[in-house]
């Protein structure tokens, strides 16, 4: 399954996303990573609101994405978290991303609200909004704030590196206050195990910290690194004060937080010395001190620059031929052309002091020197070299640099496009291998018609449901049948988990006579004027003439709109009309043996089946029911099927239980029709109630 990570990047490592997400193919984007690949795991330089974000979701067939929020680090930089979100939302509702989690801070669940909570919340709020336009199975994981000593933005970064540097550090708590941390070990341990265990019941999980060191145990082991270091407290913290405690992670994953931070911190300290505390050697050290255009070589050079002019002016006084070459004019155009105005000039009026000294010595005060405008020419020259050609150097550095960064971002670009392309080619490449290896397309029509080979019709439609999700890739169907030609309304058979409590039990079939007429021609109905309340398609099963069941999906998505998902519908109820109507056939062949003679009501074998086939479907949200115990209180069977017979349901099922009473199986009864079905019957005198099982 591939994946995406993105949001707050900086903790995981290659080892934690392996431990987290197994061998699949993996993403990793966000602004704390540099481009990189090792085996399955990708990393991109990138945001969600980056142009080359969204051709990731082009290149890559997403099924899993995964969220960190900025809000885990402690103290940490927020940034433009909900927008960044948002993009990232509106591009999974695009593509096949079925499963979504966001890692988020457990302060949102604090019961002492503050303005920073209500902030938190607001990332609720969207992955609320977003997991209602799609089918994706959106899940919160709430969790203490991370820790780690090599990301810089992390909290025990900014400790060490402030002891380190300033020999103190303020503390947002009290000292007796209990650190409210987990380690990004233990998260990777549980996201391995909820996508495992993947539920889609649970929409938000509660991660518990193994927090039982206080601060005043961090506070020795900082004397003990730093014994001189001064450490202080203040209770200003975005601490949890009262939060609603949860097992859910306990009982339904079997996890829990391994490790105390605060009595971890040693691991954490040594993180922080080995990546960021490592001293270049001398060698190391002269180099970035003298290496070219450095403020020390700069300085160097115009120093022993001015000096050689000096030199060479002087003792070229009396020889011709170097009198004809002014060396204050070249050092000066020289320092110019190499670095820049700021050292023209400089070097300029260094050259100027020079010159001054120079009349000086020649007898010329400062009075006859400033008094003749004549004599002001050379300085004004000096000035002038100094500071053209110091302009043409910084003009040309300029233009250097915006072209350098132009191909640095044109590099970078096609580099990523030389990668997604060798990427997709290599998808393509597996795609072919295993569709001619595998044989895909058949079977997975030999997986569909194994799953409907039956010929029992309930447990026909209880395949159908996951059979039709797959293929049709949505979670959004429902069965309906029509019991005669004469009937006025559908009843609900099955549905998937997700309408589970939504759909009426049954619906008028007035209102669908336009949905009736197309799917006796044999097509599919599409939702063409986007009408409320109603599938964006229906396919239906035909059977001696009649409509007799009525295939909906709810919610297509855009992509979902074209002829190849109509052939699709088609395909799939034609295969589930041949199964359907051969196991009414075979029923109605069997009847004998079904019913007790005389009767409407079914023997024990074959009402303990259609019990089971319901408490499957139940287990999986896609029916409800209700079991009935009528005691027969000395009636005959036929004295009870006479009595109940036109007291149930079509699709109701009446049967025999092993002691001798009778059984009502209600289907698609609910809490409130439970409560109308008992009032019904104990009308008519009989002692009825809701039971588990048979024999209960």
């Amino acid at each position: 399954m591939d994946t995406i990570v993105t949001g707050n990047t900086a903790y995981w490592t290659k080892e934690l996303l392996r431990d987290a997400f197994g061998d699949g193919n993996l993403v990793v984007c966000g602004r704390d990573v540099n481009d990189a690949k090792s085996e399955n795991i990708k990393w991109f330089r990138a945001e969600s609101s980056d142009e080359r974000f969204g051709e990731l979701f082009s290149t890559y067939s997403f099924e899993r994405a995964v969220y960190i929020s900025d809000f885990v680090t402690y103290q940490g930089e927020r940034g433009n978290e909900a927008e960044q979100l948002r993009d990232f939302l509106k591009l999974c509702i695009g593509s096949d991303i079925k499963q979504f989690v966001y890692v988020g801070s457990d302060l949102v669940l604090d019961r002492e609200k503050r303005g920073k909570d209500i902030i938190l919340g607001t990332s609720e709020e969207l992955i609320s909004y977003y997991g209602s336009k799609s089918d994706i199975e959106m899940k919160i994981i709430y969790i203490p704030f991370l820790a780690s000593g090599r990301v810089k933005r992390d909290f025990w970064f900014k400790v060490f590196n402030s002891l380190e540097m300033e020999g103190e550090f303020t503390f947002p708590c009290l000292e007796d206050s209990v650190g409210h941390f987990i380690e990004m070990s233990d998260l990777a341990d549980f996201l391995y195990r909820l996508f495992d265990k993947w539920d889609s019941a649970d929409r938000s999980v509660i991660l518990e910290a193994n927090a039982h060191t206080s601060f005043k145990k961090v506070s020795e082991f900082i004397t003990d690194k730093y014994p001189k270091a001064r450490v202080t407290y203040k209770d200003n913290s975005e601490h949890i004060t009262d939060i609603e405690e949860s097992d859910t992670a306990r009982k339904k994953y079997a996890w829990f937080a391994k490790v105390d931070v605060l009595d971890n911190l040693d691991e954490h300290y040594e993180e922080y010395r080995s990546l960021n505390l490592v001293k270049p050697d001398l060698k190391e050290k002269i180099r970035s001190k003298l290496h070219l255009k450095s403020r020390s070589m700069m300085l160097i050079e115009l120093v022993l620059g001015a000096a050689l002019t000096e030199f060479l002016v002087r003792i070229s006084t009396n020889t011709v031929q170097f009198r004809m070459v002014d060396y204050r004019l070249l050092f000066v155009v020289v320092m110019a052309s190499v670095y820049g105005t700021n050292m023209g000039i400089l070097s300029a009026v260094i050259e100027c002091l020079s010159l001054i000294y120079a009349y000086y010595q020649n007898g010329t005060n400062a009075i006859l020197l400033f008094y003749d405008p004549g004599n002001w020419l050379p300085f004004i020259l000096l000035l002038i070299a100094g500071a053209v050609c110091g302009y043409a150097r910084q003009k040309k550095d300029e233009e250097l640099d915006i072209i350098r960064k132009q191909n640095e971002s044109l590099t970078d670009r096609v580099d990523f496009i030389t990668q997604l392309y060798n990427e997709a080619m290599d998808y393509k490449n597996r795609y072919k291998k295993d569709l001619i290896g595998s044989r895909d397309g058949f079977g997975r029509i030999f997986d569909v018609v194994k799953r409907l080979s039956t010929t029992v019709p309930e447990r026909i439609f209880a395949e159908s449901i996951p059979v039709l999700e797959d293929i049709l890739d949505n979670r959004f169907v429902a069965i309906y049948t029509i019991n005669d030609g004469n009937a006025r309304f559908a009843r609900l058979e099955v549905c998937s988990g997700k309408l589970g409590g939504k759909l009426r039990k049954s619906i008028s079939l007035d209102d669908y006579g336009e949905v009736l007429d197309t799917i006796r021609t044999g097509e599919v109905w599409f939702n063409r004027a986007m009408e409320e309340n109603k599938p964006s398609y229906v396919a239906g099963i035909i059977n001696e003439g009649n409509v007799s069941v009525l295939v909906m999906i709810y919610n297509a998505r855009f992509n979902q709109t074209g002829t190849y998902y109509v052939n699709l519908i088609k395909i799939l109820t034609g295969l589930m009309e041949n199964f359907i109507v051969k196991a009414w056939e075979y029923e109605k062949a069997i009847t004998r043996d079904i019913y007790i003679e005389g009767t409407n009501i079914v023997n024990d074998r074959y009402f303990v089946d259609q019990l089971t086939i319901v408490h499957d479907l139940a287990e999986n949200q896609r029916t409800s029911f209700r079991l009935f115990k009528i005691e027969s209180e000395g009636r005959s069977v036929s004295e009870m099927d006479e009595l109940l017979s036109t007291r149930v349901r079509n699709n109701d099922l009446i049967g025999l239980g092993e002691d001798g009473n009778i059984y009502l199986l209600a289907a698609q009864a609910d809490a409130e029709s439970q409560s109308i079905i008992l009032d019904r019957f104990e009308k008519l005198g009989l002692k009825i109630k809701v039971v588990d099982g048979i024999g209960v």
